[in-house]
């Protein structure tokens, strides 16, 4: 399974922020008070840190999309806000929190897991529905597909609202996250990049399809456009004729993502900028092999 990209983390924070502004609506009207949900912080975790953080009690929601069954997603709530909650619904003071106050709570619960599941069918322009719900008062326990993956999608949303507040935590494995964003899995084994370690030299990225140093020395010494690209955008001409010093355009790729190393028009490698005295640089991270790199550069010529 892909690791969790930087632009599935910025894609997914931009649609978490829709959904739980969806999911406060259904909230608060199960509660029949006002619930509200701060923007998500979006970020990858490790199943050992969850457990590391959630070492106690909590009030655990476990669910899947009905055409992922296989990849539950958990809700991990504080016992103590869902107990100042309840309150607050009786109009009474909080307390400990107990399995019949939880059966009291499962209304409101379901209701938050059927707005992620309605605001996420918004987004994608289909229903989706919920399988395998299950709320329960335990010791953090999460799925098989949650303990087993390489990396988690944690997003921390906070609670809040007349009398109560807390962080709820939503984890999912990589493949509801991308299910979440509409997005395709690449699979990084068709990616034609290779990865580049410090110190690697041409000799070391170098395969036997390249043509000889014979024939590469034909063309050494010709000269080619390298373009370094931040990111792209589309615009209209009126949002073009409205720029002035001090707009800021809004491009299509999140702050430490790779940057792009265009030759020639062709993308051949990606890097992170660094800064070389008083000038900027790359610093290769990915690049195409020699052999894709010639092909690349003949298509272009």
């Amino acid at each position: 399974m892909p690791s969790v990209s930087s632009e599935l983390l910025s894609r997914l924070g931009t649609s978490a922020a829709q959904i739980w502004q969806s999911v406060a609506l259904a909230t608060s009207e199960a509660a029949n008070l006002e619930v509200r949900f701060a923007d998500p912080l979006t970020v990858t975790a490790q199943a050992g840190d969850i457990f590391a953080e959630h070492n106690s009690v909590r009030v655990v929601i476990q669910f899947s999309f009905a055409h992922l069954p296989e990849n539950p997603m958990a809700l991990l709530l504080p016992p103590e806000s869902m107990s100042e909650l309840l309150a607050a619904m009786r109009e009474s003071p909080a307390k400990e929190i107990d399995e019949a106050d939880l059966a009291e709570l499962r209304p409101l619960l379901e209701a938050m897991v059927q707005g992620i599941c309605l605001s996420v069918g918004n987004l994608l322009n289909e229903p989706i529905a919920a399988s395998g719900l299950s709320i329960r008062l335990q010791v953090v326990n999460l799925p098989p597909n949650l303990q087993q993956a390489e990396g988690l999608v944690r997003s921390n949303i906070g609670i809040t609202g007349e009398g109560f507040s807390g962080v709820l935590t939503w984890l999912m494995d990589n493949e509801t996250a991308h299910a979440v964003c509409g997005m395709q899995i690449q699979d990084e084994e068709a990616s034609p990049f290779q990865t580049v370690t410090s110190g690697a030299t041409r000799a070391q990225i170098a395969d036997s399809a390249v043509p000889d140093e014979q024939h590469l020395e034909i063309i050494m010494d010709i000269p080619l456009d390298i373009t370094v690209e931040l990111g792209r955008m589309r615009m209209q001409v009126r949002e073009v004729l409205d720029l002035g010093a001090g707009s800021i355009v809004e491009i299509d790729k999140a702050a430490g993502e790779p940057v792009d190393v265009v030759v020639n028009g062709r993308l051949v490698a990606r890097g992170e900028v660094v800064v070389i005295d008083d000038n900027f640089g790359v610093r290769i991270t990915e690049i195409l092999s020699l052999h894709d790199r010639m092909q690349r550069l003949s298509e272009a010529a």
